[in-house]
């Protein structure tokens, strides 16, 4: 039998507004809410970017998109300023060129109007040429794949996620875009220092809730997380996925080496974050000092991070509300992450 109490015990002793849920071979072992319902919705940040991976994987099984066909290809106006080589694929795996576009101030600024944001984007000139070493294409990379399927589909990116990945797997209380009518669900963001404290401000309004932010802004339960990985972890039937686009997807397209606009070192799948083992916590995956180097999720922002290993047949998920320094927020997280992967290898 698991013995989570040491996971549930740090879980607590972070604070915050938060959900741990935590599945072994399919069973739920560890379900623990702080201070939310079981309809809240948390704004997970990079998390999303699971929901939206798995939907350009689904679009190119349905036959939709070509992963590795120029972006230009389905959207013409990114091909100026020396963008025209640039794959769907160079964008999945961090590798287009365009970590920023322009400052981070600057995108915030504009990440809740879809036309300016896509707009500046295909303006923008990458750093480098692509398929070299990932530079994180923090808020860009939503957008970009976002506008690839708006016009490989002729669909709002809302209606295909919900229609394609959503739906089928129940993923009932999620939103990319939280409508006004279910803002009574958002988790609202604490911050423990005067950056952090400005973050939650701004991510707290309305206008970013609602917002089409494919890269961030996918709201969402645990629950519905959960779904979704164990779908993927179990092959992807689920999703009416091919096995081998499951393994596509989740397969290393990098060593691992620091990424300065990640703050991090980052192994990179095809749209998803993978693990690495280290016995130090900055050298390791985000997702552990013990994680399988199968297993696949994502980080967000060290505030959430959700991930599934095949190998343990274990499936994490953390959502919270509460933001805190780096690399305060990281550590927390991977003492909470490492005590499971104890406890479960222990068992």
């Amino acid at each position: 039998m698991l013995d989570l109490s040491h996971a549930r015990r740090l879980a607590l002793r972070r604070g915050g507004r938060a959900h741990l849920l935590v599945t072994h071979r399919g069973d739920t072992v560890l379900d623990e809410r702080l201070g939310v319902g079981a309809e809240a919705a948390f704004w997970p940040f990079s998390v999303s970017k699971i929901f939206i991976a798995t939907l350009v994987w689904a679009l190119r099984d349905d036959g939709v998109l070509d992963v590795d066909a120029p972006v230009a290809n389905y959207w013409p106006e990114f091909a100026a300023a020396g963008k025209k080589a640039i794959t769907v694929r160079d964008v999945l795996r961090h590798r287009s060129g365009l970590p920023r576009i322009g400052t981070e101030v600057d995108e915030v600024l504009v990440m809740t109007d879809w036309q300016r944001a896509t707009s500046r984007i295909a303006a923008a000139t990458p750093i480098h040429a692509p398929d070299q070493e990932p530079a994180y294409e923090w808020l860009a990379w939503g957008f970009i794949l976002g506008e690839v399927a708006r016009r490989a589909t002729g669909a709002e990116l809302d209606e295909l996620l919900r229609e394609r990945i959503l739906e089928p797997i129940g993923a009932s209380g999620t939103y990319l875009g939280l409508p006004d009518t279910e803002r009574w669900r958002a988790v609202p963001f604490v911050g423990r220092d005067v950056s952090s404290i400005v973050t939650a401000t701004v991510l707290n309004r309305a206008s970013v809730r609602r917002a089409i932010i494919p890269a961030g802004g996918v709201s969402t339960r645990a629950s519905d997380l959960t779904s979704l990985l164990e779908a993927l972890r179990l092959g992807g039937d689920a999703l009416d996925l091919d096995r081998a686009t499951v393994t596509e997807m989740t397969a290393p397209s990098n060593a691992g080496r620091f990424d300065r606009y990640a703050g991090s070192r980052v192994w990179w799948g095809q749209g998803v974050q993978l693990g690495q083992p280290g016995k130090r916590a900055l050298r390791a995956s985000a997702f552990g000092r013990k994680s399988s180097a199968r297993a696949f999720g994502h980080n967000g922002s060290n505030v959430s991070i959700a991930w599934t290993d095949p190998d343990r047949e274990l499936t994490f998920v953390y959502l919270s509300g509460l933001i805190e320094p780096f690399p305060v927020n990281r550590l927390r997280l991977m003492a909470i992450e490492d005590a499971v992967l104890t406890a479960v290898d222990a068992a």
